[in-house]
């Protein structure tokens, strides 16, 4: 939806991706009081609605460019990334706009990556996660 609002210019720089217990928000910085004391908040674009607090989050993103696909600024429509436990990308190992290629090249990368974290994705859709050496369901 907001890149309908923001089609002919790119994003204003204020606005960040923030992703807080699984949940995608387009978000700005703001200053305000919590409990009576000072602090530095996520709000929502949208309704200005706190989020949380800026460090309390789980993964800020850029906005993307208008001519990206998706938001992590892929090459290709799915994606296979190396992962920490938390799930925030350490790197981007293998791509393609296939599924069935995408699928082909993960499953070829687990035992590869047998002691790490790795995933499938479709945008920004986790489709397949595999974690030490087995494809987790």
């Amino acid at each position: 939806m907001a890149r309908v609002l923001y089609n002919i210019a790119p994003y204003p720089s204020h606005l960040k991706l923030v992703l807080l217990k699984g949940d995608w928000q387009i978000c700005f910085q703001a200053n305000g009081k919590l409990d009576g004391r000072r602090i530095r908040a996520w709000l929502r674009n949208i309704d200005g609605q706190f989020v949380c607090e800026v460090g309390r989050e789980c993964q800020v993103e850029d906005m993307p460019e208008a001519e990206r696909l998706n938001f992590f600024g892929d090459r290709f429509h799915h994606a296979i990334d190396e992962t920490d436990d938390a799930g925030k990308r350490t790197r981007s190992l293998a791509g393609a706009d296939n599924i069935h290629a995408a699928r082909a090249a993960f499953d070829a990368l687990v035992p590869q990556y047998s002691t790490r974290r790795i995933v499938l994705r479709e945008g920004s859709r986790i489709l397949l996660v595999a974690k030490n050496g087995k494809v987790e369901g």
